[in-house]
């Protein structure tokens, strides 16, 4: 939030002349232009960009202080009724912020402090304040230029709720997608296992009733082997689309269950801490802690190269907690905490359920916690 270059500091404010910035900064004769530029002082130009920009743009001297704003700064402050007196010039920008409705600003006006001290830049930040007209959320970058030990800063904030907005929606539609996706595996895991693997079951039962002599035992033999196979694999296949024991047993017995097997498949010594009576939450909850369970398990075998591993979920409060620690190598460098190693998905399936995943360096390792809000199951 800032105010504009023409305005730079009125009448009835200790008077800054246009070339005070101009020479200051060293910006009066030096910029490399055509020659239709030479009819443009550089103030008029500077003045003329700045209030071309669409985002609001304040500038600071090198206290912090706002000595100009743009136009849309302007606007947005009147808009917003901000209650600036000359729209906040020859105040210092951070007590500006901090007298706004922004609790998720903390760090971004720690950024800035940092920046006025000398550290580098340009920072970007992005966060949500509560104004009279409504909740927006900005982006917010600030930039240091330097001339001649002399320091100022250009803030600049963009309104990008609208942007956020459509992420938001495109989060919920992706969340409802993949639940619509476990339903549509659950259907067709009961067809394969009530249906397909029935009709298999009877054949190969005709087949061990019949009495052949010769050749005729030979074939028998071959096809009722044939058909087992089928069955195995249509009844392992029906369980990773959807495993019975999620129904029948509920969370706790059934991340038990596919982590043993887990563990059997790939050798990994895996401690799991599950009680035995874990009780039963709604289906959307489970299906999306399962999946988080999978998924965190397989990035343990496929990523973390270590030999051993640990699962556990309890309840906490009104909450569960889904943990799973691998002691491996760790995040790579300058990886975000926030992004790969299969997050994404998971995180839209618990965003799906009001919940939410974190994944932190554990040292060594990685520790995935998902969090997702404990609603019992009704009983039937």
């Amino acid at each position: 939030m800032c105010v504009l270059f023409k305005h730079l500091v009125p009448a009835n404010i200790n008077r800054y002349s246009h070339e005070t910035i101009d020479q200051d900064m060293g910006f009066n004769t030096e910029m490399h232009t055509a020659h239709e530029m030479s009819e443009w002082s550089a103030f008029s130009l500077h003045e003329s960009l700045i209030d071309a920009v669409t985002a609001n743009v304040a500038i600071l001297n090198d206290e912090g202080k706002i000595i100009a704003v743009n136009d849309a700064w302007m606007q947005f402050a009147d808009f917003n009724e901000l209650g600036l007196e000359d729209y906040g010039l020859g105040l210092n920008y951070v007590s500006v912020c901090e007298g706004l409705n922004a609790p998720d600003a903390a760090e971004a006006r720690q950024g800035l402090r940092d920046l006025l001290a000398g550290e580098p830049g340009p920072l970007r930040y992005e966060y949500q304040i509560f104004l009279a007209n409504g909740p927006i959320w900005v982006r917010a970058s600030y930039t240091r230029i330097s001339r001649d030990d002399r320091n100022l800063v250009i803030v600049a904030h963009e309104d990008i709720t609208v942007q956020r907005h459509a992420q938001a929606a495109l989060g919920r539609a992706t969340a409802a997608l993949l639940h619509a996706e476990d339903d549509e595996r659950r259907r067709i895991a009961r067809e394969l296992h009530d249906g397909t693997a029935q009709y298999l079951t009877g054949a190969k039962l005709m087949l061990g009733a019949m009495k052949v002599d010769g050749r005729a035992e030979k074939v028998r033999v071959e096809v009722e082997g044939l058909l087992v196979h089928a069955l195995e694999e249509i009844r392992s296949l029906s369980y990773v689309l959807h495993p019975p024991a999620l129904e029948e047993m509920g969370l706790g017995p059934a991340i038990r269950q596919m982590a043993e097997g887990f563990a059997r498949r790939t050798g990994l010594a895996l401690q799991i801490d599950i009680a035995d009576d874990f009780p039963k939450m709604v289906r959307p909850t489970e299906v999306a802690l399962y999946r988080v369970a999978q998924e965190a398990l397989a990035n343990v075998h496929r990523h973390s190269g270590s030999p051993r591993a640990a699962i556990s979920l309890r309840q906490a409060g009104e909450m569960v907690l889904l943990s799973i620690r691998d002691y491996g190598v760790g995040l790579p460098d300058g990886a975000s905490p926030s992004t790969g190693v299969g997050l994404a998905s998971m995180r839209l399936r618990l965003e799906f359920v009001n919940g939410h995943i974190s994944l932190t360096s554990a040292q060594p390792g990685v520790l995935v916690e998902a969090w997702a809000p404990f609603l019992a199951k009704e009983k039937d």
